[in-house]
């Protein structure tokens, strides 16, 4: 296949093609278009004197049953998400697998490989549409590409999410930075959010659900807002009633002989704070879910967690029975079985985490249950960058994963690869770690997992987000394989990139607990090395969006180092996200003034900056100067 500036190409959508492949079909078109100047366009027919790209199976798409039967297609995928991509003379095939789910997003991910391995792009990174940093695209007068056939059968974890709260609180999340975010997801093969119903009715105000629906990327809702959505005390725009006056018998017995009530309706404390063996409680927090999920039909886990903190349960007769983690689990399946009995594409995650920890052995669970363990356990966080995964294999939080999974069709892992909120967005090199903790999880049937991250933070530990997505859908990659594409989008200075994050990656190996690990990293990296590596790139980068790359990766290890060596560092070691921090030279004043997206800049860079320090002087630096 010849690709040359200005000619045509005809790309041919299968009958009936749903959203997803409709999309897939505009992306291939826009970067033929940004990297070759090919001028390409949906045509129903295979074109004899054209290039042809075929998109969708041969059971619908007859151009591509003509190249590959059904049966040898079918018995190639086998699973959701596959795809197969072959090149031949003038004419490629990009088909997802048939018949296991309906988002089809196997053709889309076949577009992006052959973007990516054909076109030499990068999707790694992204920032607003108004910088010129983020995704990489060769522009070439020419491109011959000689034939081949790649085949991906499935995605090896179905459950790749991102956890996205916006901070540690559910702030606002009207941003710029949304679509460009989403679509770096779906890039890079995650399929799911995971939110809370506050961010959720205002992804619904602005318009993300059409964003996620034509990426494929389905929504799991609910987090510490459960409480307040599915049996609100005080009433809300879904359900009017004042539950705890009209029904305090559904809330938890306290030791004084009163029921549970929050302060207000913003009062996300008290953990549990249902009465978990009464039966009309169980009923009436069901039918709520069932007619939410109606009205809500884009949300196809309900994520039915207890509010934060950890308190005593319900000390009623019929709840003092039973273990705090047996009524929990008791409540979570009985809601399960009802939700799924009317809405059987609905399942129902229960976070496993601090002391609603350990597996009751006694409970059966329906199929409709996700248990979804934290890393937060009852002994603290684990610790994280052992490249042979023993920072989870076999501790704890692994043992007690395998427990849940002996009781539970679907388990998935919540993990986090920014590090906790403590961790303050300082770099956490844990990347080495995820392709052995997946392939763990292929063997032991783990689903998947999530970790948080957010739409203004990629840049701070921009190699875990990337391989985390990456490994999660194709746990054959190797560090190095990600890395070889990842670090296209620094130019010429990706192999110098390369090489600093392989130091990141040496320096921490386990040493740490997750709130610590960026303190941990900073005091044991060679600094001298790596600022001397980054210099080193930014003169060899060659274009100014690898250079502000380059940039942007220097700042996030910068914004660390500045931090951790605050001597009032360890004064203020807590969850706080922004403070300010002692100082001198100005600079992470200016860093948070002109570069963070988090609370400064929208639209932004893509990197998370919290430190409330005025900006001092302008600082004049090659460093910061963005072309």
């Amino acid at each position: 296949m010849i690709l040359k500036r200005n000619e045509k190409a005809a790309v041919i959508l299968p009958r009936f093609e749903n959203a997803v492949e409709r999309f897939a079909a505009e992306e291939l078109i826009r970067y033929l278009k940004l990297s070759v100047g090919v001028c390409a366009g949906v045509s129903e027919n295979i074109c004899p004197d054209r290039c042809n790209f075929i998109l969708g199976a041969p059971q619908r798409n007859d151009s591509c049953a003509g190249l590959i039967s059904e049966a040898k297609f079918q018995k190639k995928l086998t699973g959701a998400e596959g795809f197969y991509l072959s090149v031949r003379e003038n004419t490629a095939v990009i088909a997802g697998s048939e018949g296991y789910d309906d988002c089809r997003r196997g053709t889309l991910y076949g577009v992006y490989e052959f973007l990516e391995r054909c076109l030499g792009c990068s999707f790694g990174a992204f920032c607003a549409d108004c910088v010129n940093a983020g995704e990489v695209v060769p522009q070439r007068e020419v491109v011959e590409i000689g034939d081949f056939c790649y085949i991906r059968p499935a995605a090896d974890l179905s459950y790749r999410t991102a956890i996205v709260q916006y901070s540690n609180w559910a702030a606002n999340a009207d941003r710029k930075l949304n679509v460009p975010f989403v679509d770096w997801l779906g890039k890079n093969r995650y399929n799911r959010i995971l939110t809370w119903t506050s961010i959720y009715e205002k992804y619904k105000e602005i318009g993300m659900l059409l964003e996620l629906e034509k990426r494929g990327i389905r929504l799991s809702v609910g987090h510490h807002e459960s409480a307040a959505t599915w049996l609100p005390h005080f009433g809300n725009a879904y359900f009017a009633e004042r539950y705890y006056e009209t029904h305090p018998e559904f809330y938890r017995l306290q030791k004084d002989g009163g029921r549970f009530v929050p302060k207000s309706a913003a009062d996300r404390s008290g953990q549990w704070i249902y009465c978990s063996r009464n039966a009309a409680c169980i009923e009436e927090v069901s039918r709520n879910l069932i007619a939410w999920s109606k009205e809500n039909p884009a949300v196809d886990i309900i994520a039915f967690w207890p509010n934060d903190d950890s308190d005593a349960q319900c000390c009623c007769g019929d709840c003092s029975k039973y273990s705090k983690v047996e009524n929990y689990a008791y409540f979570q399946n009985e809601v399960a079985k009802r939700v799924s009995a009317e809405r059987p594409h609905v399942k129902i995650d229960m976070l496993v985490y601090q002391d609603l920890w350990e597996c009751p052995q006694k409970q059966e669970f329906c199929d409709a249950v996700v248990a979804d363990e934290s890393t937060w356990t009852p002994q603290g966080l684990r610790s994280g960058g052992k490249p042979d995964g023993s920072c989870l294999i076999e501790t704890d939080c692994d043992r007690n994963l395998l427990q849940w999974k002996k009781k539970c069709k679907n388990v998935v892992y919540y993990d986090y690869y920014m590090g906790v909120y403590s961790n303050k967005q300082r770099i956490i090199p844990m990347a080495d770690e995820i392709g052995s903790i997946f392939r763990h999880f292929v063997r032991e049937k783990i689903c998947g997992a999530g970790t948080q991250i957010e739409c203004f933070n990629v840049w701070n530990n921009l190699l875990n987000f990337y391989t985390f997505g990456r490994t999660a859908y194709d746990t054959s990659l190797t560090l190095k394989d990600n890395l070889d594409r990842l670090c296209r989008l620094y130019g010429n200075a990706g192999p110098v990139l390369s090489e600093i994050f392989g130091i990141y990656e040496r320096t921490l190996d386990g040493e740490a607990p997750l709130n610590q690990g960026g303190v941990s990293f900073m005091k044991h990296v060679d600094k001298k090395r790596v600022y001397a590596l980054f210099e080193e790139a930014l003169d060899v980068a060659g274009t100014p969006v690898a250079r502000n790359n380059v940039r942007l990766s220097r700042m996030a290890f910068r914004y660390t180092d500045l931090e951790v060596n605050d001597p009032l560092e360890a004064e203020k070691r807590d969850p706080v996200l922004v403070a300010a921090y002692a100082d001198p030279t100005g600079e992470l004043g200016y860093l948070a003034e002109n570069f963070d997206s988090f609370t400064r800049n929208d639209p932004g860079y893509g990197i998370t900056i919290p430190a409330s320090n005025a900006a001092g002087a302008q600082i004049d630096s090659r460093w910061y100067a963005f072309e």
